[in-house]
């Protein structure tokens, strides 16, 4: 398996483009999430970065800032609403990156798009991919208004089991859970990075979200 990782994650994937359209075509290809069957009217996009991190291939995300409305000190891919200045999806999501991370949207090379999800609670969210050319933790000027940091994660320790756990809601469904040190990856971020990850290493990582239908009480 790691000959696989590191081959599927090697540093040239990210001046590939022909591997770079298999994997849009893989993430394109995987089921499309709704949770809420009711008409979503706002719309969102976020960016799926890849980077170049001690030539190991990272995903970066950011931690809310605790001065947020919404979501406050909590791990997510850039982005937000989509608004009247944004002509695409795209368009929003480097606008967010840029505002948020402080790096030009124009050091952005964007594979494509995966289904949009349409979450439990809030606006419907398309995913954007792209890698950040010449990256450099140096270059980050985040914004203290939205973002408390940025950090970037190996995409193999993602994959990693001791790093991915689950948490079950009452009766329903399991939800992934990435550990990252003090950062933890959940919510619609964790599933969103569940389902690249699945895209972007086929037949390697297949990790299945376990489900325990009912629990069994302690016998006193």
């Amino acid at each position: 398996m790691l000959k696989n990782v590191t081959e599927l994650l090697h540093p040239g994937l990210l001046t590939n483009v022909a591997q770079q359209r298999e994997i849009i075509v893989q993430f394109q290809s995987l089921p499309k999430l709704r949770l809420n069957k009711e008409t979503v009217k706002k719309k969102a996009a976020i960016l799926i970065p890849l980077c170049l991190v001690d030539d190991r291939i990272n995903l970066l995300y950011t931690l809310r800032s605790s001065k947020l409305r919404s979501h406050r000190a909590q791990v997510s891919f850039p982005g937000g609403i989509i608004d009247v200045q944004d002509s695409s999806s795209e368009d929003c999501a480097l606008r967010e990156f840029e505002e948020e991370t402080g790096l030009s949207k124009n050091s952005v090379n964007v594979w494509g798009r995966g289904n949009t999800i349409i979450p439990y609670f809030g606006p419907s969210i398309t995913p954007i991919v792209g890698n950040i050319i010449n990256f450099s933790m140096d270059k980050l000027n985040p914004s203290c208004d939205e973002v408390a940091k940025v950090f970037t994660v190996p995409v193999e320790l993602l994959a990693c089991a001791e790093h991915r756990k689950h948490t079950q809601y009452r009766g329903n469904y399991s939800m992934p859970v990435f550990q990252n040190g003090d950062d933890t990856v959940w919510g619609i971020t964790a599933i969103i990075t569940h389902l690249f990850l699945t895209a972007i290493m086929p037949g390697v990582y297949s990790a299945r979200l376990p489900f325990i239908k009912k629990y069994e009480a302690k016998k006193k």
